[in-house]
């Protein structure tokens, strides 16, 4: 049985935190439909459009693209370039591998993360999230994962 995945990224800081979790989608809801698989937190800086692509890469490691069902991104509040530079990947991702991309807002990203207990990383929390719309069959526009910025009125 080929094993499917859900991958998190979360680049709104200058910490690039990525996440992986193997989904079980035949489960009974009195057991976990997911389990973290791995995830890593690399202090980038400035160099996170520079980096970005080989982390994942690295990250990702030997489990085939074609078996990841859906992704996660942070929307924001952070880091502009970094959130643009994440959106893009996972854009990109989602439309060459033709699966859900859900944005998430850092506000509900934390709040969950809190919630938890212990609480969660910032990326298993925005799995967690992803996961709950993803079993829900929510639908995944674009528009939802453009991060919403408030105009600047001096």
């Amino acid at each position: 049985m080929t094993k499917i995945f859900a991958l998190a990224l979360h680049t709104t800081t200058t910490k690039l935190e990525l996440a992986i979790a193997e989904l079980n989608p035949n489960s009974d809801r009195n057991s976990d439909t997911y389990i973290i698989h791995k995830q890593q937190s690399s202090e980038l800086g400035r160099e996170l459009s520079v980096q970005l692509h080989d982390c994942l890469s690295v990250f990702v490691g030997n489990i085939p693209w074609a078996n990841f069902a859906f992704l996660a991104i942070a929307t924001g509040i952070g880091s502009f370039t970094g959130t643009r530079i994440g959106v893009v990947v996972a854009k990109t991702l989602g439309e060459q591998l033709n699966i859900p991309v859900y944005g998430i807002d850092c506000a509900s990203i934390v709040t969950r993360s809190e919630q938890s207990n212990p609480p969660l990383s910032l990326g298993e929390s925005l799995l967690a999230i992803a996961h709950d719309q993803w079993q829900a069959k929510v639908s995944s526009s674009w528009q939802d994962v453009l991060p919403i910025y408030e105009p600047y009125e001096p």
